[in-house]
């Protein structure tokens, strides 16, 4: 059974290296480049990052590593319970070919739908839409890769783009 690993173990916060508290709390330290990973003495709260780091490490292997029934993590892909999870019905999937792909993705919250071109999908969790890591919106930057205009923005130290940019696909696949 799929969880929030958030809310499992309550008072840690996910993405600690990341995390704003943390990087404003050590932001002097923190202009030095290189990793580093804060350390507690407290012996409860260590367990439950344990804890979170397990669980979350069971998410990221897809149900390979940490398997633990007795905690909500049964060998194999971690599935949201039956009747939680996005749907596409009938009628509402995302077009392929001989349509373009899609360059626009909307989410209504109200109705947690997410329209993505033509098609949508629905039952999509507002905390879905909203999850960032590392300051980026995970759901755009997908989308980003799979739209019509796939212009990548200039960044880091400007590379030109690799011709191997230019291999994409015209269309969605059903």
């Amino acid at each position: 059974m799929w969880r929030d690993a958030a809310a499992t173990v309550p008072n840690v916060k996910p993405a600690l290296l990341a995390h704003p508290g943390f990087t404003a709390r050590f932001a002097n330290d923190l202009r030095q480049h290189g990793l580093r990973v804060p350390l507690t003495a407290k012996a409860e709260l260590f367990a439950r990052a344990v804890a979170l780091g397990s669980e979350i490490v069971w998410l990221h292997c897809y149900g390979e590593r940490f398997i633990n029934p007795k905690l909500g993590r049964p060998a194999g892909p971690p599935r949201m319970p039956a009747g939680t999870g996005p749907t596409i019905s009938a009628g509402a999937a995302i077009p392929g070919a001989p349509e373009l792909l899609p360059d626009d993705m909307e989410y209504d919250v109200a109705g947690r739908r997410l329209r993505i071109g033509r098609g949508f999908v629905d039952n999509v969790p507002s905390a879905v839409v909203a999850y960032e890591v590392s300051g980026r919106n995970v759901l755009r930057q997908w989308f980003s890769y799979r739209k019509r205009d796939r212009t990548r923005p200039v960044i880091g130290d400007r590379r030109p783009p690799s011709p191997l940019d230019r291999i994409q696909p015209d269309h969605w696949l059903p």
